[in-house]
């Protein structure tokens, strides 16, 4: 009797041991941008950054890897820490402040009465990785807004790939380099309308 209700304890651990998940977290991360020398402005020009709009089949705590053309996965141990928009728009933020210190760089919403002069917008088609490849495609659009004057200063389409490691480590860190890019190339222009 001692025996079954042992091997009964030791079955229902290895049963219930199975059937835990260990999930792993993953976070986009901010470029390592050269030594900038920061700017003594007490007064500097506000530039938001307006929340990302993300495609629905991106919009969620799992990661999203493509295994074709037309077939996702959506990896359930395998998990972005934060909201994935909200990662995008502060790693946006964070790069483009290193890129250019003479501004300040909010993310949306903030608290009043703080007023953005201008406005930065960023509309995401596609942002994920082929897990046999490794190549990750970074589709969509941003834009620069004039708020004060309501009018369009510039924009243009994304459309970047960059082969990586086949696993989400490095499919991340591949979106991170991209999202670099992407800031480094924002700043660009930054620099040419204002």
């Amino acid at each position: 009797m001692k025996l079954r209700g042992l091997l009964t304890i030791v079955l229902l651990g290895l049963l219930l041991g199975g059937c835990s998940s260990k999930s792993n977290f993953y976070q986009l991360h901010t470029a390592s941008v050269d030594d900038v020398q920061r700017t003594k402005h007490i007064k500097k020009t506000v530039i938001g950054i307006a929340e990302v709009d993300l495609p629905e089949y991106l919009d969620k705590p799992q990661i999203v890897t493509r295994l074709s053309a037309s077939q996702l996965k959506v990896n359930e141990t395998e998990r972005w820490v934060g909201a994935f928009d909200k990662n995008i728009q502060s790693v946006l933020a964070n790069n483009l402040a290193k890129l250019l210190p003479q501004y300040s760089f909010l993310t949306r919403p903030w608290e009043e009465p703080v007023e953005d002069r201008y406005r930065i917008y960023l509309s995401v088609e596609r942002f994920d990785g082929d897990a046999q490849t490794g190549v990750v495609s970074f589709r969509g659009r941003w834009s620069l807004v004039d708020v004060e004057n309501n009018r369009l200063i510039t924009g243009e389409d994304i459309d970047y790939s960059e082969r990586g490691g086949a696993n989400v480590d490095a499919l991340v860190n591949t979106q991170s380099r991209l999202l670099e890019r992407l800031s480094r190339h924002i700043a660009q222009r930054v620099k040419r309308y204002l």
